[in-house]
């Protein structure tokens, strides 16, 4: 029972990841398996027994859900947007309660924390200046492959951040999503990727461990700050195009996303 929890937290993060807006780890946050799963990528061999029972089963989600959803959750933003963003709206409000409990203002350093990520997420979503990424079989884009992947990671460990908001913003979102649903069609491209991937989480999950042992408090309220501009962009095109006839269906969807990401994080 307890390797179908994990797996099917692993699913909500994965797609969590493929959601524009979304952060997979802050879903992972809520759900209750971010620091057990930095702990357990950062010290492998401390109870290895533990650490690959954990990690394969979250990790089974997340790959299926990438995998056999990428066409599915194009569709649905496709077809049904204001839905599909209203549901995962509260998978993400689910999560705050569990960050509110953790974030604990102490001084002038918390606040300015909190407010970064704010600036930051609205600086990048009013400032788009990137070229459209195409690829072609030549060094500087398995370069920029890898570079993706080492993001992907990043974006995967560092709550509040979304992956595809930031996939987005560089211009290589389909390319990433075409490389998610068909991995097999351009190898070269995919091992790249999975190389990035790779040497961002070794990276970026002991700079989130140094943290989390060192200075909780701060990426509480880095974690919160991200949150809430999370929460703001996806809000305000909902907000603009709520009327009396998608009100009946919207405001259950959004319980129901809330009430998910709450249940399963006392899991």
């Amino acid at each position: 029972m307890q390797a179908f929890i994990l797996i099917l937290k692993g699913f909500i993060i994965g797609i969590g990841k493929i959601i524009p807006g979304v952060s997979g780890s802050l879903l992972a946050f809520s759900l209750g398996v971010y620091e057990k799963a930095i702990t357990y990528i950062t010290e492998p061999f401390k109870n290895i027994q533990e650490t690959i029972y954990f990690l394969f089963n979250l990790g089974l989600g997340i790959i299926l859900a990438i995998i056999f959803f990428s066409r599915i959750v194009l569709s649905l933003l496709k077809h049904f947007p204001l839905c599909t963003t209203t549901l995962f709206l509260g998978l993400i409000c689910g999560t705050i309660p569990y960050i509110f409990k953790r974030f604990k203002i102490r001084n002038s350093k918390n606040i300015l924390t909190f407010l970064i990520p704010i600036f930051l997420i609205t600086f990048i979503n009013n400032y788009n200046s990137f070229e459209v990424f195409i690829p072609s079989a030549d060094f500087s884009t398995y370069l920029h492959v890898i570079l993706f992947g080492f993001l992907d990671a990043a974006t995967m460990i560092i709550p509040g951040i979304s992956g595809t908001a930031t996939f987005m913003m560089l211009k290589c979102y389909n390319f990433i999503l075409a490389l998610f649903a068909n991995p097999f069609a351009h190898l070269a491209y995919t091992i790249c990727f999975g190389l990035g991937v790779i040497i961002g989480i070794i990276i970026v999950s002991k700079f989130i461990a140094f943290m989390l042992k060192k200075h909780s408090d701060l990426l509480y309220s880095l974690v919160l700050g991200f949150t809430l501009s999370s929460v703001m962009l996806l809000l305000l095109p909902i907000i603009k195009s709520l009327c009396l006839s998608n009100i009946i269906y919207l405001i259950p969807l959004y319980i129901i996303g809330f009430f998910i990401s709450l249940k399963l994080g006392n899991l």
